[in-house]
């Protein structure tokens, strides 16, 4: 069969129309065009982002100013849904009251902000007074627990070698001088200071203060107009990942929201009970041992454990100060108690019941902590738990289509 030429040059304008080269254009319809520009785009980018590290910093800086309150207000509105959630679903659903009904969202909000106020109001009503009082004691109390501490190591065989060199490191570090050169140090600092310093210092802190009330009160009506309209807001939401992307990849965003939801609220929750439980085991512990502030001690383990890992040490020093004033020999048993309990808790207790809650393995839970921990501190530890299960999900999920697609047969053997 003869090709005809007409046919061949109609073949070869076809093709050249399709590359758009005719007129100079690069056609992203064609892959090879598209992903050179894309990674030109993207080398671009890397380049400009590392020649001028400062100018996108302290872009990113003032952008992440502006947007602090609104980013808070949704952390809050998140954490006061859970709250939220009991009063809308469970408690006020069961009154029969129309009129109740049309405003109980609104009800809830209101009751819901002033419960979590009301917790941590009696949370610092408790603690925060008793802190204070230890810690005004402990100038006169300590220097006498001290050397008696080191009269007592005298009597040890391995340690009284040791005795003469603490007595004069104690002698140098008294308690009581650090104390009075504190003191003196803010004292110099005041008289040296002229008054322009002064007055600026207080104005510094006096916008700093202002400034930190104005960005929580505008984070809060962030997260009261979040939780009255959540649903307008999904909707908003679905109708713009709907119109950019597909229907099969706007269900997969979609999908992974939602477990990053559930992994999250999953997570406070776990976090909270896990709380919960080791203050209750403390205080109950503090009263059979008849220690001093048993409540206080509770309280205090229980918040500071909302800080993983770290946190029962934290709790654990504060209590300590607050016993050893009264009893030196409660204190060391004391700080003996949280050292086991941590231990208990941060491998046994903690991966199990937080890493259960988000449905993630111990081991994974304690790596989640460890690596969030190594690069963004104690809010690393926060997020990393919930975002590490989300991803376990999404992998196990992908293997399982894998697997299934092979029409393979994998069983775990059980020992």
């Amino acid at each position: 069969m003869k090709i005809n030429k007409d046919d061949k040059d109609k073949d070869l304008e076809i093709e050249e129309e399709k590359l758009h080269l005719s007129e100079g254009k690069i056609s992203f319809s064609n892959d090879v065009y598209r992903n050179i520009f894309l990674v030109l785009l993207g080398f671009s980018t890397v380049c400009y982002l590392f020649l001028n590290q400062k100018g996108i910093s302290k872009i990113f800086v003032t952008l992440l100013s502006i947007m602090f309150p609104f980013i808070l207000g949704g952390v809050l509105a998140f954490m006061i849904k859970i709250v939220l959630n009991f009063f809308e679903e469970k408690l006020f659903n069961k009154i029969k009251s129309a009129r109740f009904q049309k405003h109980k969202r609104k009800i809830s909000i209101l009751v819901s902000i002033f419960v979590i106020f009301l917790i941590i109001f009696i949370i610092l009503r408790i603690v925060v007074p008793q802190f204070i009082s230890s810690i005004s004691k402990l100038q006169t109390a300590l220097p006498p627990l001290i050397q008696k501490a080191i009269d007592k190591s005298r009597n040890i065989a391995f340690i009284d070698e040791y005795s003469d060199k603490m007595q004069k490191i104690y002698d140098h570090l008294s308690v009581s001088k650090i104390f009075d050169q504190i003191r003196e140090f803010v004292k110099n600092q005041g008289d040296n200071s002229s008054i322009s310093t002064a007055f600026q210092r207080a104005y510094s802190t006096a916008t700093n203060i202002l400034g930190g009330i104005v960005n929580f009160v505008l984070a809060l009506i962030t997260a009261i107009y979040i939780l009255s309209d959540k649903e307008h807001l999904e909707y908003q939401s679905k109708r713009i990942v709907y119109s950019i992307f597909s229907k099969k990849t706007s269900g997969k965003i979609f999908h992974v929201f939602k477990l990053l939801h559930q992994n999250f609220e999953g997570f406070i929750r776990g976090q909270i009970i896990d709380s919960t439980v080791l203050g209750i085991i403390v205080f109950i512990f503090s009263f059979l041992a008849k220690m001093p502030n048993a409540t206080t001690l509770g309280v205090l383990a229980g918040v500071t454990n909302l800080v993983p890992i770290i946190g029962p040490f934290i709790g654990g020093f504060m209590g300590f100060v607050l016993i050893v004033i009264d009893d030196f020999s409660k204190a060391i048993i004391f700080v003996i108690f949280i050292f086991i309990m941590q231990q208990v808790e941060s491998n046994l207790i903690y991966p199990k019941l937080v890493g259960g809650a988000v449905g993630l393995p111990a081991l994974w839970t304690l790596i989640a902590i460890t690596v969030g921990g190594s690069l963004f501190g104690v809010v690393g530890m926060w997020v990393f738990i919930p975002l590490t299960s989300t991803i376990y999900t999404l992998i196990g999920e992908y293997t399982k289509y894998k697997i299934d697609k092979k029409d393979i047969d994998l069983r775990m053997r059980k020992v």
